[in-house]
């Protein structure tokens, strides 16, 4: 009763007629003779998806003989063994398996990119309870974000001054949002929206909101990327490990999108896009989108018919 039950049970679909099976029957025959106050061990089931390769075989006098990635030379439609570089069968992409030979050694790749680079990809490739295909072509693109964070983390100024209201918008957007993809075990949405707030920063100009947007990317990072935050949370200035920092807060108000985007359409075709704010009525919308060089040219002295507004979203103009 002090250990059970267990809050989130995480395995592969081969436990559902192996361990699950057998730990639930047991709770179910405890509970039975009242011996235990529950009837099942898990509060909750999650199936995480398999990390598979294509695979590499030849046939040797009737028998397979199955070959490691590392001793394959991958062209675009076929495979040669490095050994004597005879042809090799390109199989399908199955689950890593030391029978067939498939895995790919994590410390090489460690080595090569860095654990960091490593743990990005595969969080940030697929949903976790789909496969994921082992790519190095993804692990590359991975190592190359981690070397743009450390970049980004060393344009920290912690005396810089200003205030960029957008985006302090999409901090705090980008906040929830992981957060709540993170509770969910979607951690590839929580990484896409990482990457979303890293190029919304570069853009950024040097302001006090910039500086308060790297922090926070700093402890967004920490839980898929550990060594480059704990490296960069000094850097930037905060105190202890960044394993011990509170995730960052976020400001209601600023979750509520004020602005909106109105597209401009002269018969039918996009000439211009406005933001105003949200809510603005349509006699100004109206106004907006007639005063635009881009619909007056487009219309090119054409007597207007008639103005269709759809509010916060769309002004359409006949001509």
């Amino acid at each position: 009763d002090q250990w059970l039950a267990v809050d989130q049970y995480i395995g592969g679909i081969e436990h559902a007629i192996l361990h699950l099976l057998y730990a639930r029957f047991w709770t179910r025959a405890l509970n039975h003779l009242g011996m235990i106050d529950f009837a099942e061990p898990f509060a909750s089931l999650f199936t995480q998806g398999m990390v598979t390769h294509e695979t590499y075989s030849r046939d040797d006098n009737g028998r397979e003989v199955w070959f490691g990635p590392e001793e394959v030379e991958r062209g675009k439609d076929s495979a040669t063994l490095k050994a004597d570089g005879g042809p090799v069968t390109i199989g399908k992409v199955v689950k890593m398996s030391k029978s067939k030979k498939n895995v790919v050694d994590p410390d090489a790749m460690v080595d090569r990119y860095g654990a960091d680079a490593v743990r990005w990809f595969m969080l940030s490739d697929s949903p976790p309870e789909r496969d994921l295909p082992w790519s190095e072509a993804g692990i590359e693109g991975c190592g190359r974000f981690v070397h743009r964070l450390w970049r980004l983390f060393n344009a920290f100024e912690s005396a810089a001054e200003g205030e960029e209201r957008a985006l302090d918008r999409k901090v705090a957007q980008t906040v929830a949002g992981a957060a709540a993809d993170i509770e969910a075990l979607s951690f590839n949405k929580a990484v896409a929206r990482i990457y979303e707030l890293t190029s919304a920063v570069e853009k950024a100009a040097p302001s006090a909101s910039r500086s308060a947007a790297i922090r926070t990317l700093v402890l967004l990072a920490a839980p898929m990327m550990p060594h480059l935050a704990e490296e960069a949370w000094t850097m930037v200035g905060g105190q202890g490990l960044v394993a011990d920092a509170a995730w960052p807060t976020v400001d209601p108000s600023l979750l509520v999108e004020d602005e909106v985007t109105i597209a401009v359409q002269v018969k039918g075709k996009l000439r211009d896009t406005l933001t105003v704010a949200k809510g603005l009525a349509q006699a100004e919308l109206e106004a907006l989108a007639l005063a635009s060089d881009k619909v007056q040219r487009s219309l090119d002295g054409a007597p207007v018919r008639k103005v269709i507004v759809v509010p916060d979203r769309l002004v359409n103009i006949v001509a």
